[in-house]
């Protein structure tokens, strides 16, 4: 076949090809007789040189060298490599317990070669599937470009892979084939055996975790599946090439040795049930996650665009997993106030695309900044398939997301967003699509305990318990924040992190005069780098010309309240600092929004202490600072202190600060030292 081939010559094109063969040039040695002298009626004036690459070609023909042809061929005609060593040609196919190469890993490596089959399960010896690899001419794949290399890559990082693939994918296309392998065999009636007819590839996954759960019958179908699709991509390639000699009208026939699916493949090697070191290696607990201290509350929500469908809810305190489904926006609120949780986990995007100003089309930022955001981003360069936030179908969901988490956080509430496919990826459990038993008992063997290990739930509810669990990765810090501080980050489970994070940030709230600056410059004192909410606020009123008078402070950060928000306070607050060091003490929390996005900040490694302090004492300091009982009441009454009363229930430490200052510094020295000790 390569001998039929020109447009590897200099000079020559496709159209150039037809050329030469319509003038009854189809070989190489039928050009290399036209002499020099015939060229420029052949179309190729000028092009002596053709014939160095002529004499070449047949050197390495001689020699075998695949190589060559791979590099001087276009990638589309590979095919013609293949059809001239069909013996060395090798078609591969992998199957995988995801579609991420990122996250997900092989389960079985299928191999096929003239009518031989060769299977690979996950704890095999890869080295005989590396030397056939690297020893083929010519490799053959569908989506192996996108999907087998990349996984095998990961899996191998040593492999070596022939110059010439063909990838069926392209090719069929290219012949106006269109979908996946499966539909593409419809399309050609191929035929596969009855009893794999109706798997599909979301099908493979599910087979592997019933083999991993113990059912060994199901690795034998899964092995008989990926031989089907060996067999299938066989037979397609023979059908692509008699499509294209008689579309292109290419001017030589394939001859019977290199049809690939002439040979009846053998029966699949058994394999025997082992523990595999790629499931291993994923095996986390809940309880790696919790630690020593009191159980952490968290509430995971699988939302849904609309209060007319019930999304899942999850409340997880510790290893006890509850779940129900509800479905207006107040049940899901009321649901949260009942746990009181450390955190919620939201499967929602819950924020914009930079530079988008609302989740509709008719947003004027549409065109210019798009509908994905960084994280969305991530996640496709690493395999995973996530819908843009703000396509048509999700954009319902994303303005409900970003609507239920202002709420939640304004009481308090600390959101992250999750993502419960993705965290299931990483964490080595199945996801819905592979069957809800598996997911159910994936999540019962991580150590979860409840409804989900016992009883049939709905796949909202299960996701929602995953969202939870993402809740406990963040708070343990082991995680992995996708995205940017402009967009806010999605969060993954990261299964390498295994200290927590090296910063330790006390925030302090009380009403005025309760002693929360005495407190905050104490731990200033001892180390710890020293910022407060008012900086940020006295450095706005001083860029803008105003003076910096309480009156004008206090209307000024009810403005930037308004309109900015807590969030991008502490974003200028923490951007005071350089390099944001090991220690903070933030003074001056008085909103419960202060809270949540400090929790979002920081995770674990944040504490919040609230001083209290009677009225009376408060009232006695505020007079020995020389102002009148007139200003205290008037402060008292102010609606930032109705806000700060509020963070004494969302505190993780409570301080009575009614005697001495001495006192007072004890009990930050015993907080600080509980603290640091990780109690």
């Amino acid at each position: 076949m390569l001998d039929a081939t020109f447009v590897h010559l200099p000079g020559v094109g496709a159209l150039g090809e037809k050329k030469l063969w319509s003038r009854g040039i189809l070989t190489w040695d039928d050009l290399y007789e036209e002499r020099r002298e015939r060229l420029p009626l052949l179309g190729l004036m000028g092009r002596e040189h053709v014939f160095p690459d002529l004499e070449e070609s047949w050197r390495a023909l001689e020699r075998k060298n695949s190589e060559y042809f791979a590099l001087a061929l276009p990638r589309p005609e590979h095919f013609r490599i293949a059809l001239s060593f069909p013996e060395e040609t090798l078609f591969v196919d992998i199957e995988t317990t995801g579609l991420s190469h990122y996250y997900n890993d092989i389960t079985v490596i299928g191999l096929a070669r003239q009518g031989e089959y060769v299977s690979f399960v996950a704890g095999d010896s890869l080295d005989e599937a590396k030397d056939l690899i690297r020893n083929a001419k010519c490799i053959v794949t569908f989506n192996g470009t996108l999907f087998d290399i990349p996984f095998l890559k990961k899996e191998m990082p040593d492999i070596q892979f022939p110059a010439a693939h063909v990838d069926l994918r392209y090719l069929t296309r290219r012949l106006g084939w269109q979908g996946g392998q499966k539909s593409v065999e419809e399309q050609l009636g191929v035929s596969r055996p009855s009893e794999l007819g109706e798997l599909r590839g979301g099908d493979a996954p599910a087979l592997w975790y019933e083999y991993i759960a113990g059912r060994s019958e199901a690795l034998d179908t899964l092995v008989r599946y990926n031989q089907a699709d060996l067999r299938g991509m066989q037979e397609i390639l023979d059908k692509a090439v008699n499509a294209l000699i008689e579309t292109q009208r290419i001017s030589w026939e394939c001859p019977p040795e290199a049809k690939f699916a002439r040979a009846p493949a053998q029966p699949p090697t058994q394999h025997k049930t082992r523990v595999l070191p790629t499931t291993a290696a994923k095996r986390l607990a809940v309880s790696d996650l919790l630690g020593d201290s009191a159980p952490r509350r968290v509430v995971g929500i699988d939302l849904t665009g609309s209060e007319s469908r019930p999304s899942g809810f999850c409340a997880l305190e510790g290893r006890s997993a509850l779940t129900s489904l509800l479905s207006k926006d107040d049940e899901l609120l009321e649901g949260v106030r009942k746990f009181r949780p450390h955190l919620v986990s939201i499967d929602s995007p819950l924020s914009l695309p930079v530079g988008r100003q609302s989740p509709w089309d008719d947003d004027p930022g549409r065109h210019k900044f798009g509908i994905m955001r960084t994280c969305e981003r991530i996640l496709k360069r690493r395999g995973v398939n996530v819908y843009p936030s703000l396509i048509p179908s999700m954009q319902k969901l994303t303005a409900r997301g970003i609507r239920l988490a202002e709420r939640l956080r304004a009481e308090g509430v600390p959101v992250i967003e999750s993502y419960p496919g993705a965290a299931q990826d990483i964490m080595g459990i199945p996801r819905k699509q592979a069957g809800l038993c598996h997911l159910r008992r994936g999540l019962a063997r991580f150590g979860l305990t409840g409804a989900i290990a016992t009883e049939e739930v709905s796949h909202d509810e299960l996701d929602a318990v995953t969202c939870a669990v993402v809740g406990l990765f963040f708070l343990s810090r082991r995680f992995e924040a996708l995205g940017n501080a402009d967009e806010g980050y999605l969060i993954v489970p990261d299964l390498k992190r295994k200290a927590p994070g090296s910063h330790h940030v006390i925030g302090i709230s009380g009403l005025i005069a309760a002693g929360k600056t005495t407190a905050a410059r104490y731990l200033d004192s001892k180390g710890y780098a020293y910022v407060r909410y008012s900086q940020v606020i006295e450095a706005e009123a001083t860029k803008r010309g105003l003076p910096r008078t309480r009156e004008i402070l206090q209307q000024l950060g009810k403005e930037i309240h308004s309109t900015k928000g807590q969030k991008w306070l502490l974003d200028q607050l923490l951007m005071r600092l350089a390099d944001l060091p090991d220690r903070i003490v933030v003074d001056g929390m008085r909103f419960p929004e202060d809270h949540a996005n400090l929790v979002e900040r920081f995770g674990s490694e944040f504490v919040h202490v609230h001083i209290e302090a009677s009225d009376s004492a408060r009232r006695r300091r505020y007079l020995s600072m020389g102002y009148s009982n007139e200003v205290f009441e008037e402060i008292s009454v102010h609606s930032v202190e109705s806000q700060a009363i509020k963070l004494t229930k969302l505190a993780h430490v409570l301080i009575e600060n009614n005697s001495s200052m001495d006192a007072l510094y004890a009990a930050v020295d015993q907080e600080q030292a509980l603290a640091n000790s990780g109690g």
